[in-house]
């Protein structure tokens, strides 16, 4: 018969993890991922490193540091933007960085690859903008969707193994109460629309 304090030190583990799952696959991480990705497959290490540089910088660095910065500052919950309300505003940001992020990286020249996963995330982010204007999904299960359809578009079956970071996050989300099941599933389901339509892309 499990004890108590057996019961207890479960449901502490499973929240541990739920928490270590949520920053380790968290959005900017996975964008940074799939940029690099983006960047090096197609032309190798060094012919994508300057672009991988600038396009991170733009599309996960920046954003997320004003995000740490409105949170250190009081002006939001936590650095995750639990509260819908206070979402539009860091959405809104995010796309104006992203903007000025594939201008910059038009006028270097970037390889239409990375240029089109840029675009594709651009996409997601006015996606979940729109939405979460009248109501709350999961954005960390959109990205991690997303993520998964992109590996799979790009390393065939072995990137398939990347599914198990979207119900890895779906889960987190779930356990922390950050989301409930149909907020998970509603993110996943816009992630899963903008990876289908990356990988039907030419030129990636």
């Amino acid at each position: 018969m499990t004890s108590p304090q057996t019961t207890s030190r479960d449901r502490s583990f499973r929240s541990q993890l739920a928490r270590v799952l949520t920053e380790v696959f968290a959005p900017a991480v996975l964008v940074a991922a799939l940029i690099l990705v983006s960047s090096f497959v197609p032309d190798g290490f060094q012919a994508g490193l300057l672009f991988a540089l600038v396009a991170v910088f733009f599309i996960a660095v920046l954003p997320f540091a004003v995000v740490v910065v409105l949170t250190r500052r009081g002006n939001l919950t936590d650095h995750h933007i639990s509260r819908r309300s206070q979402r539009a505003p860091v959405l809104g940001g995010a796309i104006v960085s992203v903007l000025v992020g594939l201008w910059v990286l038009a006028g270097m020249g970037a390889p239409a690859g990375l240029m089109t996963m840029i675009i594709s995330v651009l996409v997601g982010i006015v996606a979940v903008l729109i939405v979460n204007l009248v109501w709350k999904l999961s954005a960390h299960t959109a990205v991690a969707v997303f993520f998964a359809a992109a590996m799979a578009a790009y390393f065939g079956p072995w990137g398939l193994l990347a599914a198990v970071v979207p119900v890895a996050v779906g889960w987190s989300r779930i356990r922390l109460g950050a989301h409930t099941v149909a907020q998970v599933l509603a993110g996943g389901a816009v992630g899963l629309l903008i990876g289908v339509g990356f990988a039907l892309l030419p030129g990636r």
